[in-house]
């Protein structure tokens, strides 16, 4: 065989190759693509599940215990009025009713579409500041609403409500804001902060929840930082893909 034909082998090989490649590139785009898209469904499904149950819980709540509730309520005043006793614990049912009644609010997934990602994280807040006896702050800018709000306040309910719960904080800041093709959310107490590798560890206690809203957002294409600023407490930042 002579130089040129040579060549022409090469050439034609080389040619060969690099079309195959291309076509191997192109399968693994659509692979790729296809993954992201089953992420994304996934993500959707798992907050469904999720919000179906809170709601379910929410049901229950309302119809058993607030009603097990007022009725006790209205009893205390009737079986003995005015006296010292049962006009305190009349007060303290009435304080028990508005924190049930807050609890259903801030769980029922229907508050979102009643009041918007405003209103929602306000009542997840309110609860929170009942349960923990803390101050919060709520910032939601208004080019952060929108498509995301679903997962944003999914994320934030739970961030919020681990904070109320386990912190010991006595003040607690919420901002979401946008960002390039995504939405941040920042939850940031002034509790006892948390320890490196501390996630982990809550797993395998039982602690789910910071474990499961991670993974949601690893499915929706986002993550979640955690952090113990300078001044201590914990700074929590999810990032919620907006695209």
């Amino acid at each position: 065989m002579n130089v040129a034909a040579v060549v022409v082998a090469l050439g034609a090989g080389a040619g060969a190759g690099l079309l195959y490649g291309r076509h191997q590139l192109r399968i693994a785009d659509e692979r790729i693509e296809e993954l992201s898209a089953e992420r994304a469904k996934l993500a959707v499904q798992v907050l469904e599940v999720e919000e179906r149950e809170r709601a379910r819980v929410a049901q229950a709540l309302h119809d058993d215990a607030l009603q097990s509730l007022l009725a006790a309520h209205q009893d205390l005043i009737e079986a003995a009025p005015g006296r010292a006793q049962v006009t305190r614990a009349h007060e303290i049912m009435g304080v028990a009713i508005d924190r049930v009644r807050d609890a259903v609010t801030a769980l029922h997934p229907v508050i979102l579409e009643q009041r918007g990602l405003q209103g929602a994280l306000d009542a997840a807040c309110t609860q929170a500041e009942h349960q923990a006896g803390l101050d919060s702050q709520l910032r939601v800018a208004d080019d952060a609403i929108g498509t995301t709000d679903g997962l944003v306040f999914s994320v934030a309910r739970e961030l919020i409500g681990n904070a109320a719960r386990h912190s010991g904080a006595t003040s607690l800041e919420v901002t979401v804001e946008p960002a390039p093709g995504a939405v941040l959310l920042t939850v940031t107490d002034d509790g006892r902060g948390i320890e490196p590798g501390r996630r982990d560890e809550a797993v395998a206690e039982g602690h789910i929840g910071l474990a499961s809203i991670a993974r949601r957002l690893e499915a929706s294409g986002g993550d979640l930082e955690l952090s113990t600023p300078s001044g201590g407490g914990t700074r929590a930042v999810a990032r919620i893909p907006s695209t």
